[in-house]
C-alpha cells in the first residue's frame, strides 16, 4: 500500500535545505532512498510562511499581466529530477457553492500517478483518501479493461502526517475536506515512470475508465490528432518517425492514426508495420484498424 511515514521533526526546515538534502543523499530510482526523506520533508511543513510567500509572488505576477493562475498548485521550487509544490483542496462547501470549478481537482475519482512522490498535511483538517494496489504490468491500458484493484487502506491525511505514493502501483480516491486544507509534495520526476500510461478507474466495475485530459499522453495525442487533420507531406515524415520510434505507446498509436488520416493510401503498410510493435495495446488496435481497412 502507499507507506504512511512516522516522522516528528521539529526542526524548521528550509526549501533550500531540502532542495540540497536530495541532491546529496537521495537516489530518486530508489524508493526506500525517497521515504529516507519524510522527516526532512516534514521539516519543511513546519516553514509556515513558505506557501504564503509563493501566493504572494504569484497574486503579484499573475494579477499583473491578468493571467489567470492554477487554482490548485503554486510551485514552490525543484532540483535535479524533482521539485516541490504546494496543492491546495478546497472543501465541500467551497465545491457546492460554485465558488471554485469543481473540474480542476481530482475528488472522488479513483486514479493512480505515473510519478512517485511523497507529501505532507501543511494546513487545514485534511482530506479522507482511499487507497487500493493494482499491478500495472498485467494490464494493456484500454478503456473498460478489467482490472484487480485490492483495497489497501482509508486514510484521514490529518497535518503533519507523511505518505509516500508510488508510480503505476497506488491507485487513491480523495474526498474534500471540511475546510480548505494545503499540501506540500516532494514530487520525483523521472523519464523512466513518466512515459507510463496514467489511469481514472471505475471501482464498482473494476476496469479502466479513462485517461487524465490533462496527462503528458493526453497532450501529446491531442496535438498528433491536430497535426492529422491540418498536416503537409513533412508532417507524414514526422508522423512516420515518431508511429515507430517514440517511446510511448500512446503516442506512436497516435502518430499511426494520423498518418493514416494524412496519407489513406499507406493506411495498410502503417498498420500491418503497427501490428509488430512491442506493446499488446498498439498490436490489438492495429489489428482492429487493419481489419476495417481491408474488410477481412
Amino acid at each position: 500500500m502507499a507507506l504512511t511515514v512516522a516522522c516528528d521533526h521539529s526542526r524548521l526546515v528550509t526549501l533550500d535545505e531540502f532542495i540540497d538534502y536530495v541532491h546529496a543523499n537521495v537516489d530518486l530510482k530508489d524508493m526506500d532512498s525517497v521515504a529516507a526523506a519524510a522527516p526532512m520533508l516534514r521539516g519543511l511543513a513546519n516553514e509556515r510562511e513558505l506557501v504564503v510567500r509563493r501566493l504572494n509572488q504569484q497574486v503579484k505576477e499573475n494579477f499583473r499581466s491578468q493571467v489567470v493562475p492554477n487554482t490548485q498548485t503554486l510551485f514552490l521550487g525543484d532540483g535535479r529530477g524533482f521539485y516541490v509544490r504546494a496543492n491546495i483542496w478546497p472543501s465541500n462547501a467551497d465545491l457546492a457553492s460554485g465558488r471554485v470549478y469543481q473540474d480542476q481537482f481530482t475528488y472522488n475519482i479513483a486514479h493512480d500517478n505515473n510519478y512517485n512522490f511523497m507529501t505532507v498535511s501543511y494546513y487545514g483538517p485534511g482530506y479522507i483518501t482511499e487507497i487500493y494496489q493494482y499491478d500495472f504490468d498485467r494490464i494493456e491500458g484500454y478503456a473498460g479493461e478489467k482490472v484487480d484493484l485490492r483495497f489497501a487502506e482509508r486514510v484521514h491525511f490529518t497535518q503533519g502526517m507523511v505518505m509516500l505514493y508510488r508510480a503505476s502501483v497506488d491507485v487513491h480516491t480523495q474526498y474534500p475536506p471540511d475546510d480548505l486544507g494545503i499540501t506540500l509534495n516532494f514530487m520525483v520526476a523521472t523519464p523512466d515512470v513518466q512515459l507510463r500510461d496514467q489511469y481514472f478507474f471505475d471501482l464498482e466495475q473494476g476496469t479502466i475508465l479513462d485517461l487524465p485530459g490533462e496527462s503528458d499522453a493526453s497532450r501529446r495525442i491531442s496535438f498528433l490528432k491536430l497535426a492529422g487533420h491540418v498536416g503537409d507531406g513533412n508532417t507524414q515524415q514526422l508522423l512516420d518517425d515518431l508511429s515507430q520510434q517514440h517511446p510511448c505507446r500512446r503516442t506512436r498509436l497516435a502518430a499511426c492514426d494520423s498518418l493514416s488520416r494524412l496519407s489513406p493510401a499507406d493506411a495498410i503498410r502503417v498498420w500491418e508495420r503497427a501490428c509488430r510493435d512491442k506493446e499488446p495495446l498498439v498490436v490489438h488496435a492495429a489489428r482492429r484498424r487493419l481489419q476495417a481497412a481491408t474488410g477481412q
